[in-house]
């Protein structure tokens, strides 16, 4: 679920394995009904459903884990996030371990979402006729598409003109995340401007955030390099910041079984590791 659209993908089990059979994308106003009357169409009622969301609709934090018992966590981390975040909002949080920490003092990483788009997206589900199972977050979502592997890799995914976010998996766990501003108008550029303009910026990036990921959280060197971004050049693009960094980089592609009809968007990639996950829990 994004800023401007919202996007449905539909897995089956098809002789033991996994299928993406269905991709709908809509604008987001309106989107209530517009589910409502997508489910009753498709005979989907009742259909275990997991929502992932944009990351324009969230703050991902990290901060020291609170010196507290395990059943006063999340109260003592609503202060810490107010803190941080300025604001006299009302948010609903919940945390997750990261893998490895820079240092012994033990993190977290916190979600914050607005309380009223939870309400909203909670009551547009269950009104909808889905079986809501997570309301999740795009960073953890995308973890789901890669393949399982020892070897980091990175991700740099960005939804349409928006931030990018830089994503360091291992083992389909998020390790590392950030995000970075002033690409948003990528689309514009033409395979001349990126290289003038964008390719040494991004590469000295991404090299900041693996020099990160081997020398504080102590983990082997970053094998591989996945962009997604909102650009007509991907492919020459990923060509220009391998021959910076030196390490694999290649347009991003779902681990996923589809039929070749299926288009594959990178608007759906949240809304579609969603669905895998949600078909994991009840697999």
């Amino acid at each position: 679920m994004g800023v401007s659209d919202f996007h449905i993908s539909t897995l089956k089990k098809l002789k033991g394995k996994l299928n993406w059979v269905k991709q709908h994308s809509a604008p987001i106003d309106n989107w209530q009904a517009k589910l409502k009357a997508y489910v009753e169409n498709n005979d989907l009622t009742n259909t275990p459903c997991n929502v992932a969301l944009s990351i324009s609709k969230y703050q991902l934090l990290q901060v020291d884990r609170p010196a507290v018992e395990d059943a006063e966590l999340n109260q003592a981390l609503q202060w810490t996030v107010k803190e941080q975040l300025f604001s006299d909002d009302e948010f609903t949080i919940d945390y997750f371990d990261p893998p490895a920490a820079a240092s012994n003092v033990k993190k977290l990483n916190v979600v914050a979402i607005s309380t009223r788009d939870i309400i909203e997206i909670r009551d547009g589900i269950l009104k909808a006729g889905l079986a809501l199972n997570i309301i999740g977050v795009e960073e953890l979502a995308t973890c789901n598409l890669l393949t399982p592997s020892d070897d980091a890799i990175i991700i740099l995914k960005q939804e349409e003109s928006g931030q990018l976010s830089l994503n360091i998996v291992k083992r389909n766990q998020l390790f590392f995340s950030r995000r970075l501003r002033g690409y948003e108008n990528l689309t514009s550029f033409s395979q001349e401007e990126l290289k003038i303009g964008v390719v040494d910026n991004l590469s000295v990036e991404i090299q900041r955030s693996m020099d990160y990921f081997e020398s504080q959280l102590r983990q082997a060197p970053v094998k591989k390099v996945y962009i997604c971004l909102d650009t007509l050049h991907q492919d020459a693009l990923a060509d220009m910041i391998k021959q910076v960094i030196f390490v694999s980089v290649e347009t991003f592609i779902p681990d996923v079984t589809t039929d070749g009809d299926m288009p594959i968007k990178s608007t759906s990639f949240a809304s579609l590791g969603a669905a895998i996950d949600n078909a994991s829990l009840i697999a």
